[in-house]
């Protein structure tokens, strides 16, 4: 059995920015870098690289060398041809040019992979049997510059191309590019990428001035639809969308397409905090409402993962959080991979985030489906440190689609061994590839895939033998109690302590019912129980309960979230006549100010986690909260055997 991780590492003559695999052949990747214009013995180049083999040491199959009059290759995004790719390059001009506004920034190359053999070929003859890269076209998709300054600094920073499907339609992509260096006259230019050169004015299909004219530090694009398209941009403090609706056939957008929008802002600090606000360094869509942001936090103390869930009519927020280890100051880099979905369009999606430190952190989540719509939490897989010498450039994983479909549609009856790759570079010249191991999810029509580490392996091992002895334990129960078994011998089937706790349980609908006779007048309308699943959120479920404009005398009703740590289900949420009552019904209840610090840490990790409170919203709104932690079924069944 072949590990599930293997590491590969190969050497260029240059430091290497931008990186882009193949996506119908996740096993070529094609690098570029260089050392820019006017530095003497550092060539600007692209090349080419076979990752399938999964030798310790690898060697390129293809290097192209360019002008040293011009800048280094900043950016890399490519497209499938029959035989190859056409690759998209970010290279300024000399500076000459720029200063004279013919910066051709936008470049495109032809790769070709090697050519097969024939069987009546003559031995040794390897006359079309290598790879090649020869360059195609140049172009300026910017609009010139203004300030003397800005047009020897301005660049195109990023060159991003929305995602491949395996359909009719899969090839009709579209691509933005961002400036960087250009001061107020950022702007990111949205075109039609389903050409190799996309110079006519028909092929711009929107331009966008950057918001507050800041630098846009990464772009996303999402294809939920055929020909819909979302794409969000962050700068240093904000996030805007913008939906792109186009009309390949025509080349024009499908209707007038609206201005973007800012979907979330960077909050500011309290007034008593020293710490200033974190930076937003790159963004991912994980699904049509969920976006995945890298952030680092102020003077270098952290980085963190944040999910923000996008609502259409209102604005976004930020749902889930994850502090990644403390030994990752701040953040380079991050790039995710969709796995193959199933056919309820649930899928995992592997993270991974380059450190300053030199390290590579990778953590996976799973997305539910269109139909809950809903994100699981981070599950950290592994964390290599010293990946390289010196610091980190790029980080990029290699395109997964479900081996079950090939490339045309056809159906494939054994696909075998599937691998997910990560490709990292860095100032040092050195690429390295870590290649993955990934496991079969079973399913009767349409097996997916998943990366599992080894200790997710185990717990699942551990949790199906906890559940196959509970259900057992449960079997028994009934059993004693169907037959009415009598006699000294019966407790040894079941000890007293346990059969005790159990049948000191009541069914759910048993409690609820008590609870409706007991408060009759806690049920609000439109409230069928007073215990529900907490999906609203805490502001909204206030507003229901205490607002009445109406009756000034109508007491305020008492909020309680409950959490039960044994069940690890969602929290619920209990609404009481008064406080009093809240007392009462739960000792173990308490109010947020009288909560330990560590406790308030816990809960808003909890509610976030749930969708019931963001961080904007401050802690005002909890303020008045009653919070309970009450043992589960599991919980009570221990405590029982062990007075037992």
């Amino acid at each position: 059995m072949s590990p599930p991780t293997s590491f590969s590492k190969a050497k260029t003559s240059y430091p290497i920015f931008a990186a882009t695999f193949a996506h119908n052949h996740p096993g070529c990747l094609v690098v570029g870098g260089g050392g820019g214009s006017g530095r003497s013995g550092v060539s600007n180049k692209i090349t080419l690289f076979d990752v399938t083999s999964r030798a310790a040491t690898l060697e390129p199959t293809a290097e192209l060398e360019l002008s040293r009059d011009e800048d280094s290759v900043t950016c890399l995004a490519n497209l499938a041809t029959k035989d190859g790719l056409v690759v998209y390059a970010g290279i300024n001009s000399s500076e000459d040019d720029r200063l004279a506004d013919k910066n051709e920034h936008f470049r495109s190359f032809l790769v070709e992979y090697p050519k097969k053999k024939k069987k009546d070929e003559e031995k040794g003859s390897d006359k079309n049997s290598e790879a090649k890269i020869s360059f195609l076209s140049k172009t300026s998709l910017f609009k010139p510059v203004k300030s003397t300054i800005a047009k020897n600094e301005a660049y195109q920073r990023i060159l991003r191309l929305s995602r491949p499907k395996r359909s009719a339609s899969g090839s009709k992509r579209i691509g933005a590019i961002a400036s960087s260096l250009a001061g107020e006259e950022n702007e990111i230019v949205v075109f039609n990428a389903t050409t190799s050169s996309p110079e006519s004015p028909g092929d711009i299909i929107h331009r966008l001035p950057t918001h507050e004219g800041k630098e846009a530090n990464d772009i996303d694009i999402a294809g939920p639809e055929d020909g819909e398209f979302k794409l969000a941009y962050c700068t240093d403090y904000s996030v805007i969308v913008s939906n792109i609706p186009y009309d390949f056939d025509r080349k024009k957008p499908r209707q007038e397409l609206l201005l973007p929008r800012s979907e979330y802002s960077v909050p500011y600090p309290d007034v008593f905090e020293s710490k200033g606000r974190f930076k937003i360094r790159c963004l991912r869509w994980l699904s049509p409402s969920h976006i995945l942001l890298l952030a680092n936090l102020p003077n270098r103390t952290g980085v963190e993962l944040l999910i923000l869930t996008l609502y259409g009519d209102t604005i976004g927020s930020i749902t889930l959080r994850k502090r990644l280890p403390r030994h990752v100051k701040a953040a380079v880099d991050m790039d995710v991979c969709a796995l193959d979905a199933d056919e309820n369009g649930a899928y995992q999606i592997v993270i991974a985030v380059a450190g300053i430190d030199i390290s590579t952190t990778i953590f996976t989540m799973d997305y539910q489906g269109i139909v809950n719509n809903c994100l699981g939490r981070f599950h950290s897989y592994t964390t290599v440190h010293d990946v390289h010498a010196v610091q980190m450039t790029k980080l990029i994983f290699s395109p997964f689609f479900s081996p079950w479909t090939g490339p045309n549609g056809e159906k494939v009856q054994n696909p075998g061994p599937q691998y997910l790759r990560l490709a990292s570079t860095s100032l040092g010249n050195t690429v390295v590839i870590d290649t993955f191991t990934l496991q079969r999810v079973s399913k009767k029509s349409r097996p997916r895939y998943v990366l599992s580490s080894s200790r997710t392996r185990a717990l699942h091992l551990t949790a199906t033998y906890f559940v196959t002895a509970f259900v057992l334990l449960i079997g028994l129960l009934l059993v004693q109690s169907l037959l009415d078994i009598k006699g000294p011998w019966s407790t040894a089937i079941v000890p007293e302590s346990i059969r005790n706790a159990v049948g000191g349980l009541k069914p759910p609908g048993q409690v609820i019912e008590e609870i409706r006779s007991a408060q009759p007048d806690v049920v609000p309308e439109g409230v069928k129980v007073p215990v529900v699943k907490a999906t609203h959120r805490l502001r909204d479920l206030l507003h229901l309960h205490h607002n009445n404009k109406h009756d000034e005398e109508v007491k305020r009703k008492t909020l309680v979230v409950r959490d039960d740590p044994d069940s690890d289900s969602s929290l619920s949420t209990e609404v009481h006549s008064d406080h009093e009552a809240v007392v009462e019904a739960h000792t173990e209840a308490k109010q947020w100010d009288e909560l330990t610090q560590a406790e308030k840490s816990r809960w808003k990790e909890k509610l976030t986690s749930a969708g019931m409170w963001a961080v904007e919203e401050g802690e005002t709104v909890l303020k008045g909260i009653f919070f309970s932690e009450a043992a589960g079924i599991v919980g009570q069944m221990a405590q029982a055997a062990m007075n037992g």
